[in-house]
């Protein structure tokens, strides 16, 4: 970096009496570099362009020794070439400072993770906590306060988060899971209605009157909970409280299952590599042969470093990508471990479709075999689950 500031000169010396002339100019410190002797009468080095000067009053002083200048690099030299085409300087300064000014704005506000919350509503109240197409990014709040602002406004979201990348606003939303209760969940009262067919095992209500005990077998559609409450031969008997509670039932699931005998999965060697590539806008530069990768299979990891102009984001820096090696290591199963591992592939399954309030009572594997490198069987499942729905009481029941 100094030698860029100050400048360098690379010269061929020639004549007789090179390594006097040598001696002289290290005594006066001047700082000689990169010393090749050519053959005994040449030599070619470099030297700082301030030292230049003070390197040319010796030659001077003397007689017999040629100086050819080779080549000439640093600042002063590309200052110098700039100032003879003061248009194409003026250019190159106008072009930067107009990309440095039209990266300094938010061109673009994009929302991701949405799904049932309108993207012009969160918009909407992204421009009112000051981030919208158009805005300064120096004027736009700190990432943490908009997070907070959108959070407020959208009770629907457990979680909102904010990242500027580049001209480039991103929003992303984490909407709250719908529970089953609220799917269901209708105005007004309701029937608790069976789901599926199933065996009664256990009741817990909490309002209406119960048509079903426990041991019954119940069809699906069928009434189990009644929110009506009276007696309904008895003119103003009937009183609508709606019902409202938890019925268990016995129910039974098939899962078909297949597991490949031979398992396929990824480990990382621990070997790892790096490349260093500058961005501007959001947009990463990789130079052609510039840090090839090692590795035939390998993951990424990027990282980005921002440069700063006091407390303004700069639209450049360079992205840090770290490149792991890694390699897929195949696995020969035995078909009981095959029927280990597509038992606890079923089980999961089941256990998503009964939810948090079912449990597994029996599970049983049924016609096994194995057939072109793979186990095929069929999982038989004893399950409770919560059966109970609910349905509308419509007017006039």
């Amino acid at each position: 970096m100094v030698e860029f500031i100050k400048g360098k000169v690379t010269v061929e010396l020639s004549g007789s009496r090179l390594t006097p002339l040598i001696n002289e100019a290290m005594e006066e410190e001047i700082v000689l570099g990169d010393i090749r002797f050519l053959d005994e009468e040449r030599i070619r080095l470099t030297v700082l362009l301030p030292d230049f000067f003070r390197l040319v009053k010796i030659l001077r002083r003397r007689s017999g020794i040629r100086m050819r200048i080779i080549s000439k690099q640093g600042l002063p030299f590309l200052l110098s070439k700039m100032y003879k085409r003061k248009f194409f300087a003026a250019g190159v300064v106008l072009f930067v400072f107009l990309l440095m000014a039209m990266s300094s704005f938010v061109w673009k506000v994009e929302v991701e993770g949405n799904e049932r919350i309108p993207e012009e509503q969160i918009l909407t109240y992204a421009r009112e906590a000051g981030v919208f197409p158009g805005q300064l990014k120096f004027r736009v709040p700190d990432g943490e306060e908009i997070q907070h602002r959108l959070a407020m406004r959208l009770p629907q979201a457990s979680w909102v988060g904010f990242r500027l990348e580049g001209t480039r606003a991103v929003i992303t939303v984490v909407e709250k899971r719908e529970t089953e209760e609220e799917r269901e969940r209708s105005p007004g009262p309701v029937h608790l209605v069976a789901r599926r067919s199933a065996l009664i095992y256990d009741m817990r209500v909490e309002q209406g009157k119960p048509v079903v005990q426990v041991n019954d077998m119940v069809k699906k559609g069928q009434l189990l909970v009644s929110g009506i409450y009276g007696n309904p031969e008895e003119d103003g008997s009937e009183r609508v409280v709606g019902a409202k509670g938890k019925v268990w039932g016995e129910v039974w699931y098939d899962s078909d299952v297949v597991v490949p005998l031979e398992q396929k999965r990824k480990v990382y060697t621990g070997n790892r590599d790096r490349g260093y590539y500058p961005y501007v806008a959001s947009r990463i530069i990789r130079l052609p042969f510039l840090y090839p990768v090692p590795f035939k299979d390998f993951e990424t990891v990027e990282r980005a470093h921002v440069l700063r102009l006091f407390h303004w984001r700069l639209p450049i820096g360079w992205v840090v990508e770290e490149r792991l090696e890694m390699k897929w290591i195949k696995r020969r199963l035995t078909p009981e471990e095959a029927i280990r591992l597509g038992k606890e592939r079923a089980r999961a399954d089941v256990r998503e479709k009964i939810g948090p309030d079912g449990r597994i009572l029996l599970e049983k594997v049924l016609q096994p075999r194995v057939d072109s490198g793979k186990v095929y069987m069929k999982v038989h499942f004893d399950v409770i689950e919560n059966i109970a729905v609910s349905q509308p009481i419509l007017q006039g029941e």
